[in-house]
Order: C-alpha cells, then sequence, then structure tokens
C-alpha cells in the first residue's frame, strides 16, 4: 500500500497498487472494509467486511480501480470517499458459533417441510430455498465475524466505531473513544499482545516464513526496529505513566506494520539470489503439506521441504523441528536435527 493509514486513496489508484493492504469505503451513512490480497499477475482478492456483520470476498481485475468498486459496495447518499486502513486482523466463526447453529437449524426445518409437499423431481428447490433461509437467519446474528485493527492511532476503534472515526477525521473533530472509563493500561497491553498473537500464528506458518523471511530475520533493518519496540514494551511496568504506555504500544504497532509490509514487499528477493529457487520449490512444498488429502501426500511433501531447508541451511529460515502450523492443531512430524 502506497498509501498511509488513514489518509485518502486517490480515485484512479488500482487494485495492483494496494494489495496487500486494506481500505474503508464510506459515505454519510454507511462503510465498508476492504482488504486485498494479490491472487495472480492479472487479479486481486478482496475480502469484504460490512458493518452489518456480513461478509463475503470476491476477484477483481488488478487493473480496476479502487474507487469503482468502492462506489459498486456503497450505494447510500452523498459521495463515496475511501481511506487507507492499518493492517487488519480477522477472526472467523468457530463451526458451532450461535449463528452457524441457528443457520443449519433453520435450513433443515425449511428443507424438511418443503421435501414432504413436493415431488421427488423438485427436491432441489427445497435445498435451495433451506440455504437461502439459513443464510438469511445467519445474518441476523451481526457479533460473529468480528475484525480488529493494527496501529489504530487512537483507541477504540473497532468495526463498530471505524465509520465515526472516519467521519470526526474528516470533519476535523477530536475523536472521543465512545468507551467511558476504559482502563487505558489494560487496553495498551492487550493491543501488543495481539501483535505477539498474530506474529506467532505467521511464525508457525512455514510457507509464509519462508516467503516473507525477512519478517523473522532480526538483521533486517524494519524487523529489528520491530523487535527493538517489543523489548522497549517489556520495560514497562505499573510506575510507567499511561501516556508513555500507549506510545510504546502504537510503536509495537507501526514497526509491525512496517516490517510485515516489507517482507511481503521483499518477498524470496530477501533471500541470497542462489537460493531463491530452491526456497521457492519449498514454499510451494509447504502449501502442499498444508492441503495434502493423505497422510502420505503430507510426509512426502515434508520431506521435500524438509531436504530443501537443510541444503539451504539459512538461520532465519523455519527448522521442521519447531511447530509449524502446516495443518490445524498439529505440527509436521519429521525427525529431529538440521
Amino acid at each position: 500500500m502506497t498509501v498511509e493509514p488513514w489518509q485518502q486513496v486517490y480515485p484512479g489508484l488500482a487494485w495492483r497498487d494496494v494489495a496487500p493492504g486494506a481500505v474503508l469505503a464510506y459515505d454519510e451513512e454507511s462503510a465498508v472494509v476492504i482488504d486485498s490480497r494479490v491472487k495472480d499477475q492479472h487479479n486481486v482478492t478482496l475480502k469484504i467486511q460490512r458493518l452489518d456483520g456480513e461478509r463475503f470476498t470476491t476477484k477483481v481485475s488488478a487493473a480496476e480501480t479502487v474507487q469503482l468498486r468502492a462506489e459498486k459496495l456503497i450505494h447510500g447518499p452523498g459521495g463515496v470517499r475511501v481511506v487507507a486502513l492499518p493492517a487488519v486482523l480477522w477472526k472467523e466463526d468457530g463451526l458451532f458459533a450461535p449463528r452457524n447453529l441457528a443457520a443449519i437449524g433453520m435450513s433443515a426445518t425449511v428443507a424438511t417441510s418443503l421435501i414432504a409437499g413436493i415431488g421427488p423431481g423438485q427436491i432441489y428447490i427445497a435445498f435451495l430455498a433451506a440455504g437461502a433461509a439459513g443464510m438469511g437467519v445467519r445474518r441476523l446474528f451481526k457479533q460473529g465475524n468480528e475484525l480488529s485493527f493494527l496501529a489504530p492511532d487512537r483507541l477504540g476503534i473497532t468495526l463498530e466505531t471505524v465509520h465515526d472515526y472516519a467521519l470526526a477525521r474528516e470533519q476535523g473533530k477530536l475523536w472521543v473513544p465512545p468507551t467511558v472509563g476504559a482502563d487505558r493500561r489494560q487496553l495498551a497491553r492487550r493491543r501488543v499482545q495481539t501483535i505477539r498473537e498474530h506474529h506467532l500464528q505467521l511464525r508457525e506458518d512455514i510457507a509464509y516464513r519462508i516467503e516473507c523471511s525477512a519478517l523473522f530475520d532480526p538483521l533486517e533493518p524494519a524487523t529489528a526496529a520491530f523487535e527493538a519496540a517489543l523489548v522497549a514494551f517489556d520495560d514497562v511496568d505499573d510506575q510507567t505513566p499511561t501516556d508513555v504506555l500507549d506510545l510504546k504500544a502504537s510503536e509495537v504497532e507501526m514497526t509491525f506494520n512496517v516490517a510485515q509490509a516489507n517482507a511481503e514487499r521483499l518477498g524470496l528477493a530477501h533471500l541470497p539470489e542462489t537460493a531463491r529457487d530452491d526456497a521457492r520449490r519449498a514454499g510451494k512444498a509447504a502449501r502442499l503439506a498444508a492441503g495434502a488429502a493423505s497422510e502420505g501426500e503430507r510426509l512426502a511433501s515434508l520431506a521435500q521441504v524438509r531436504k530443501i531447508l537443510d541444503s539451504l541451511a539459512i538461520y532465519y529460515l523455519p527448522s521442521l523441528d519447531e511447530r509449524l502450523m502446516l495443518e490445524p492443531g498439529r505440527g509436521p512430524e519429521a525427525p529431529t536435527g538440521r
């Protein structure tokens, strides 16, 4: 993203110049969060969240302008504006979240009722109606699909408040967080903990570790600045003034954003030139392992990853002795020693 967070996005800017990055499209009455990721040379994937809880993903041309997509999503009165957002952290519903259970129950009820009254040749109609009913009920539950913003420059910026905050900034008004009496110290610590958890998730993703290795290289200046900010935050205590605590938390968020963006921009170019082709193959093999249909396929892909990483022997690349997030709830099963 070439635009600083909370700054207006030029109407002619294309998605290829934004991804990876998030924007907020809004008018006087509504807003939508759009998080972009590069899919391939010609396309960009957009993850979209409306304020009412609706979430969906779509693919667009990399040449399409951000403003055009914003105007398709926002239909209220007044002109649509677009500002850049800090990095967005997405939290998905669990399988047994209340909104999912309600949707399944409604779908089953509608399907059962309709099947009893129609002929065998029209069963597909019952299932279509049941699916539509289930999705309708699911959208009534707005508490699911939460997201949070990294490095908010004021406290209290959430999906529920981001529209009001954007309007306040636009009008030059002082932003006052809506939570009266909020514990600023606890919130500052929570902000940093969110960064730590997100960084750990990225660290445990072996493909990401390979393809964006600069984020894990302490000799990379942007990464070194992030690690220094974490150390500085660890030095705070109960005697540290609240304003200083907030400042140090913001420094952690800002340096992490810079370090992650730098790593994703560099990609495999951060590695020695002689290692890039092998690293690219290791990254592909790691993704195959993560999505393997069988245990044999998974272990074969892991063996290939391990062989390549052993041959490269670069200190900031992952080791298969570590717990890596190749599939939910388990790390790779590989022999020790590297």
